[in-house]
C-alpha cells in the first residue's frame, strides 16, 4: 500500500459512513499495517467520507 493509490471497496461494512461496496477511494494516509486513511468521493469529486479502514475492507486497483 502507498500513498494516493486507487482502491475498491470489498463491503458494507462502513455502511453507515456512506461507503458502500464498490466505492472507490484514495489513500491518504497509512497508520500501520493494518489501516489507512482513505477518501471516498461521488463521481463529481464531491467528498463521501474520509475514514480509517482495514486494509482486509478494500483491495488496491492501481499500483
Amino acid at each position: 500500500m502507498k500513498k494516493y493509490q486507487k482502491v475498491r471497496m470489498l463491503n458494507d461494512k462502513y455502511i453507515e459512513d456512506g461507503i458502500k461496496k464498490g466505492l472507490i477511494g484514495y489513500i491518504l494516509k497509512i497508520y500501520d499495517q493494518n489501516y489507512c486513511e482513505i477518501e471516498f468521493s461521488d463521481k463529481d469529486g464531491t467528498t463521501i467520507a474520509i475514514q480509517a479502514i482495514n486494509k482486509e475492507d478494500f483491495y488496491v486497483l492501481e499500483d
